[in-house]
């Protein structure tokens, strides 16, 4: 039988047992002003977007969800 999820419980999108880019990192050199970045990722172009509670600013941020074809990132 499947385990249920809990109200507490990560989604599936976000746990790297499921999603193996969860954790990696990537460099974003500047946000738009729509809050979506493009970057150059596993050899080809992604769209990222940041965390909720995240500030745009460039840097190295960690893969923590994906959600469709968009990589939501934190800053590390």
């Amino acid at each position: 039988l499947a385990k249920r999820r809990g109200k507490g419980d990560p989604p599936a999108r976000g746990m790297r047992s499921v999603n193996l880019d969860v954790g990696e990192t990537l460099q974003v050199d500047s946000w738009l002003a729509d809050g979506t970045a493009a970057v150059r990722y596993r050899g080809a172009q992604w769209t990222v977007v940041l965390a909720p509670g995240q500030a745009q600013a460039p840097g190295t941020y960690r893969v923590v969800e994906l959600v469709g074809s968009r990589l939501v990132v934190e800053k590390t």
